[in-house]
């Protein structure tokens, strides 16, 4: 009963703690302010969609910073990107840009105007901690939008989470090492009751032992007839001689 009810504390610890470390709330929408044609804004589309949280973690929302990449025409976007860009310049994203595409927002945790293949980590912490969307944010005509937000957040958030999980590991350890310590304590205590059990039995067959020792008796009986038996036989063959005597004498 007792490893019963600390295995299950240990399944409600884990319950209440898992959340911590994973805490989604819906997709989290990956920006790309692009001008039309620029190559790398393809390829980092294609990037994007190769991705196994595609679709499921997060959307791909495309927005017009420029109308191509020749001339270099402002989009209808332009406004929106140069208001984003700003903002997390002065928050310290020193890649944060509205002169080169594509610039990449994630979140409140990345913006830089760069091509870029290892964003999978970052969508994965914005999908656990949710998504703050600040893009939508600035859209909808927000100013504070970028509050608390830092370079260092990203990192910052991700060591958390560790922390977080670490702990959680770690009770699972002490949790199974206190299982088996104690299965093997109630083991060792059960062959302990099972030889006390033993010895208890063995003084109550006692009795039955002595009994069984009457059986030599009965034997020696048995050989006492066989031996009578032997006698008679002798006796008779005995006889045999004496009635040829006698009847050579007639």
């Amino acid at each position: 009963m007792k490893i019963k009810k600390i295995l299950l504390s240990l399944i409600v610890a884990v319950m209440v703690l898992l959340p911590l470390t994973v805490k989604a709330e819906g997709k989290v929408k990956v920006y790309i302010f692009e001008a039309g044609g620029c190559p790398y804004c393809e390829a980092e589309i294609e990037y994007l969609e190769s991705l196994d949280g595609y679709g499921e973690k997060f959307e791909i929302v495309r927005k017009e910073l420029y109308i191509d990449h020749v001339d270099w025409e402002q989009g209808k976007d332009y406004e929106l990107g140069v208001n984003v860009a700003n903002a997390f310049y002065s928050a310290g994203f020193e890649n944060a840009t509205y002169t080169g595409t594509p610039f990449v927002v994630i979140s409140d945790l990345y913006a830089a105007a760069t091509y870029s293949q290892n964003l999978e980590s970052v969508i994965d912490t914005a999908y656990a901690q949710g998504d703050k969307d600040v893009v939508g944010c600035f859209e909808a005509g927000g100013t504070d939008c970028l509050e608390g937000a830092a370079p260092e957040t990203y990192e910052t958030k991700e060591e958390s989470n560790d922390t977080v999980t670490l702990i959680i590991l770690g009770v699972v350890v002490v949790g199974i090492g206190l299982l088996i310590f104690l299965a093997r304590k109630s083991s060792k205590e059960e062959e302990r009751l099972d030889r006390a059990f033993a010895i208890d039995v063995d003084e109550e067959d006692e009795p039955v032992k002595k009994e069984t020792k009457k059986a030599p008796v009965v034997k020696a009986k048995s050989k006492t007839t066989t031996k009578a038996t032997n006698e008679k036989k002798t006796s008779t063959k005995s006889k045999k001689p004496a009635t040829k005597k006698t009847t050579k004498k007639k």
